[in-house]
């Protein structure tokens, strides 16, 4: 069962950004709102009274549309906080906004340090990375030396959908996302 992405509404920042000339890109981008689009459309009104009006009607309107759960305002550092946490679980596409990240690069790798590892049943390991991810060793490949709390780990993503686990040095070892 997959999580909801849980967002803050900042509003005022996004019509701050708007106002800073910051939020310039195509009205028709498919990545925004038509309560966005009104909003940036009165940044072209020349008459300050009357883009002022335009302002507080867009800006009602942005307002309820947020309060109504139709448009969810999102930061993207909260957003690429939200990816990396879920890196690697199995879940449909539309759960997660798909961001990149500025260069427009996919997550593909995530790096971090190990907290705990064990064996399981299966002689494979099991491996609890300090974020809190859990990890399954899939393929049965060994470990010259036994992975150790600290160890830096960093996961891949491969081929078919599959994932590599590196430990420090050692050669990786396919995993799953474990629940």
């Amino acid at each position: 069962m997959s999580k909801p992405l849980i967002a803050v509404p900042v509003f005022g920042a996004v019509l701050l950004a708007c106002l800073s000339g910051a939020a310039t890109a195509d009205p028709s981008s498919p990545d925004r709102s038509g309560v966005a689009d009104a909003v940036i459309r009165c940044r072209t009104i020349a008459n300050d009274k009357e883009r002022l009006k335009c302002f507080d009607a867009a800006a009602g309107a942005f307002d309820g549309a947020i309060a109504a759960r139709q448009v969810v305002v999102v930061d993207r550092a909260t957003v690429e906080a939200e990816r990396r946490a879920r890196f690697g679980e199995r879940r449909r596409a539309a759960d997660l906004p798909s961001l990149q990240d500025a260069d427009g690069n996919k997550l593909d790798t995530l790096t971090g340090k190990l907290a705990q590892a064990a064996r399981t049943g299966d002689g494979n390991w099991s491996f609890t990375l300090a974020d809190g991810s859990r990890w399954l060793q899939t393929d049965g490949q060994a470990f010259a030396v036994a992975p150790r709390a600290g160890e830096t780990v960093v996961v891949k993503r491969a081929a078919l959908g599959s994932y590599k686990l590196t430990v420090g040095r050692q050669p990786g070892v396919r995993v799953r996302r474990r629940a």
